[in-house]
């Protein structure tokens, strides 16, 4: 018969062992080939390390779009007072618009991990010539090169 306490370690052994692996970081993650535009110019090497920050960004920005939405849809308590009334209306309206701010920049995202599966990530949209990797690496969503988004930036003044 086993005693209480080698019992406790039975049951401890047999519940790590049924616990779930946890998920891996975004870094963590097997990297699937993808591939930049040739003329990009990007090693396989920078285009690892470029998707692994997309989907690092990802996994972040989805955190914060739950935590803005939560925060927006969480207190329904009913307020006595009409001012509260509207400062609570206030910051859900507000939450939720970092929401879509979120929303908007996931979609970039998604972009840029769809032009890397189709081989045309790396190449400026609007002139169609290489995006730095300095800039993919701070910005690796980035849509066009330093030059044109400057002057698209002038033309919208």
């Amino acid at each position: 018969m086993a005693t209480p306490k080698r019992k406790k370690k039975q049951e401890k052994k047999s519940e790590e062992t049924s616990k779930p692996a946890p998920a891996k970081a975004a870094s963590e993650r097997a990297v699937p080939e993808m591939k930049a535009h040739p003329d990009a110019k990007l090693t396989k090497t920078q285009m690892k390390k470029l998707y692994a920050r997309l989907l690092e960004e990802r996994d972040t920005i989805l955190g914060r779009i739950r935590r803005h939405v939560g925060q927006a849809t969480a207190d329904s308590a009913p307020l006595p007072e009409e001012i509260d009334v509207a400062q609570r209306a206030t910051d859900q309206e507000y939450a939720l618009r970092l929401a879509d701010k979120e929303r908007k920049l996931l979609d970039q995202i998604q972009i840029a991990i769809e032009k890397m599966e189709s081989g045309e990530y790396g190449i400026c949209e609007g002139t169609e010539e290489p995006i730095g990797f300095r800039r993919l690496e701070i910005r690796p969503w980035a849509r066009y090169s330093v030059e044109y988004k400057e002057r698209l930036d002038r033309m919208q003044r």
